[in-house]
């Protein structure tokens, strides 16, 4: 049974509906909005857009630039075994992922 508000002021009901039953939602509208604040209603200031929202890509680092590094740790992996095999670097190998040892151009 739906909220009073919906049913005797005839304030809009919310459109979302149930996964499994496909019932629409009884909850009033938010103001201004299609779905109550269950479902989703934010104020529009509330919205983090751009710079701001925290799935933002900046591109600041090119495909280019990736591969200069992964070039890069290629080689320090490769210098790393180097002195390991002669004896000169001993101790715990170097932390984190390792690139795969190739063919660098």
């Amino acid at each position: 049974m739906p909220l009073p508000s919906v049913k005797i002021h005839g304030a809009p009901q919310c459109h979302a509906k149930c996964k499994a039953t496909q019932t629409q939602c009884r909850n009033p509208a938010a103001y201004g909005m299609r779905v109550c604040r269950y479902h989703g209603a934010r104020r529009p200031e509330t919205i983090r857009l751009g710079k701001d929202h925290p799935n933002y890509q900046h591109g600041q680092e090119t495909l280019e630039a990736k591969a200069t590094r992964s070039a890069g740790m290629a080689r320090l992996q490769e210098l790393e075994a180097l002195g390991r095999a002669i004896g000169m670097i001993v101790g715990p190998k170097t932390r984190g992922p390792k690139v795969k040892l190739g063919r660098v151009d």
